[in-house]
């Protein structure tokens, strides 16, 4: 029910503003930080130990930090930074929890580049790196060794200005991620796939 939430809310932003005045997008750079919401879509069928069910993580919290360097009017590149933990259940029982930090970069392209409204669409990349998956104690406790991966995804957001400086910022992003470990307990490839929806301040500077 939050994920279709999300996505009706960012379709209902661009419905309002996207007749605003078109004034020119002049800033070069622009910093954010946004709360994030994580949202695990994969379930997978895996063998834990001896058995085979679903694993499905849930929806929380995590925060993100980055850059956007506007090229020019329509194209911009965008680096960040996301941390965020997700517990997990195995079937119908709580398992443990999985901490993790994402390097994203993405190409944003500037559909609707005003100064009130900016809505963007991009292509993006993400480097994922986990700590160690802690079990319940519930199954046993201890810990799992999970590798770094790389994601692929796409994700769309905006900018509502509050003056030249300021501007409420929001959006959506897809990844397509799946995790590995060595550890005999847990040896099949586990897939995330998170949506991640965020929203937070901007700060827009420099001139082109």
């Amino acid at each position: 029910m939050f994920k279709a939430r999300s996505v009706i809310l960012a379709l209902a932003v661009v419905t309002v503003f996207a007749s605003a005045p078109a004034l020119a997008q002049d800033h070069s750079f622009r910093v954010f930080a946004t709360a994030n919401w994580i949202s695990p879509l994969a379930e997978d069928d895996i063998d834990f130990g001896a058995v085979q069910d679903s694993i499905q993580g849930s929806t929380e919290v995590g925060y993100e930090a980055g850059f956007e360097w506007r090229m020019n009017k329509l194209v911009g590149l965008e680096g960040s930074y996301l941390v965020g933990s997700n517990d997990f259940e195995f079937g119908n029982t709580d398992i443990g929890s999985l901490d993790s930090s994402a390097i994203t970069a993405a190409l944003n392209f500037h559909i609707i580049p005003t100064k009130i409204f900016d809505l963007w669409v991009a292509p993006c990349a993400s480097w994922y790196s986990f700590d160690d998956f802690e079990l319940d104690s519930g199954v046993g406790g201890g810990s799992v060794s999970i590798g770094d991966e790389w994601g692929y995804g796409a994700q769309v957001g905006f900018d509502i200005g509050l003056g030249k400086t300021f501007a409420i910022t929001g959006g959506v992003r897809y990844v397509k991620l799946s995790v590995n470990s060595d550890d005999a307990a847990l040896n099949d490839d586990v897939g995330i796939d998170p949506l991640i929806s965020r929203v937070g301040i901007a700060i827009r500077f420099g001139n082109r």
